[in-house]
């Protein structure tokens, strides 16, 4: 089970501080990409404060929370001229062709098909998964794929791991998670009996303390497979 964002798809430069930098210009905003830590730590409370108030339903305005945190944080400006902005950027994260599929994606994904294991997607998006496989050609890979907005729950709820067992058709213990959240992908399939591997691609995680003290970890997908044992 793979989640997506981040672990399968990597966003393009648009989704990062100069591209952020470059909207605001279109809108007369002066963005500070020197600022990009701290609008990082925004979108990370903005996220969380959804969550306090929605639990794990899923939320759509959860997304425009994010490019508001980022936007107000880089520098911001006029609030309606702010939203304008963000809701720009919206529009361009729903485009799958704003995305490209890491390089170790589809070797691995062709090792566990061929090895006979079934695979599914989990994600928390509005995005149409069926459209992500078509066009990075990854259907005949994925026997199952599975959103939020379908499920109306958020990972890591149980219901949306659930969905996603459903749609493969095997038992929790006979599954594993791969992402790249500690909260959402492993805490959440670990709390369904699901065993887990935090991908970590850019070393930010490690140490004897914090969420992830204890987590297997993976910098790769180019690891998997010798991880599963194949």
């Amino acid at each position: 089970m793979f989640d997506v964002d981040y672990t399968l798809l990597r966003p393009n430069g648009m989704f990062y501080a100069h591209g952020y930098k470059a909207a605001g210009e279109r809108f007369g905003l002066q963005l500070d990409v020197e600022r990009w830590r701290e609008a990082e730590r925004a979108a990370y409370m903005a996220v969380k404060e959804r969550r306090q108030r929605f639990g794990l339903a899923h939320d759509s305005g959860v997304y425009e929370a994010i490019a508001l945190a980022v936007i107000t944080a880089m520098g911001g400006g006029d609030p309606e001229t702010v939203r304008r902005c963000a809701a720009s950027v919206i529009v361009e994260w729903a485009r799958v062709q704003n995305f490209t599929l890491y390089d170790d994606v589809t070797p691995c994904l062709e090792r566990l098909h061929a090895a006979g294991l079934k695979i599914a997607l989990v994600s928390n998006t509005n995005r149409d998964l069926a459209e992500v496989l078509a066009h990075f050609r990854l259907a005949p890979l994925v026997d199952a794929a599975v959103t939020s907005v379908e499920v109306g729950e958020f990972k890591p709820s149980p219901k949306i791991y659930q969905a996603a067992l459903d749609g493969a058709g095997v038992r929790a213990s006979e599954a594993v998670m791969v992402g790249d959240s500690v909260e959402d992908d492993v805490h959440g399939a670990m709390a369904l009996g699901i065993a887990a591997l935090l991908l970590d691609r850019a070393g930010k995680f490690g140490g004897d303390s914090g969420p992830d003290a204890g987590v297997p970890k993976i910098g790769s997908l180019a690891e998997l497979p010798a991880a599963l044992g194949l």
